[in-house]
């Protein structure tokens, strides 16, 4: 009977496990799927910093420099919150317990989707100002 029941303990504990890697598999990969939504709007984000950057120095002067430099910071300021999740980022998660897991992915999901907002916003207003701003 002891053996019966402890084969029994053994096969609730292992389909716990399987169960607890599974939804921490899916939680990582929803966070993941946050950031790489993230990435897409990243490019555009860098590609108006280059624009704002190349404005600012080489300004008609019709071109209020201030305003360039304003949303330069906007959009360095979500390049930056972005660059500093990632390198913080650990998908690995060793030696830390399932609720751990759970709970830090948890935090990363809404960590990353503030920045995705973020990051859209910064497009959204600096491709506003870039689209009424005079190029050289």
């Amino acid at each position: 009977m002891k053996k019966f029941s402890l084969a029994i303990l053994t096969a609730i504990v292992l389909l716990g496990c399987g169960d607890s890697k599974k939804q921490e598999k899916l939680l990582l990969d929803s966070v993941i799927a946050v950031h790489d939504k993230v990435m897409a709007s990243d490019e555009q984000l860098m590609k108006n910093k280059m624009i704002l950057d190349s404005i600012i120095k080489n300004a008609p002067t019709t071109v209020n420099i201030d305003s360039a430099k304003a949303y330069l910071k906007i959009v360095d300021n979500a390049d930056d919150a972005m660059s500093d999740w990632m390198h913080k980022f650990d998908a690995e998660n060793k030696g830390k317990s399932h609720q751990e897991i759970i709970d830090y992915l948890t935090d990363q999901k809404k960590k990353i989707a503030v920045i995705d907002s973020q990051i859209n916003k910064a497009v959204t207003i600096s491709n506003k100002y870039l689209n009424t701003t005079p190029k050289k």
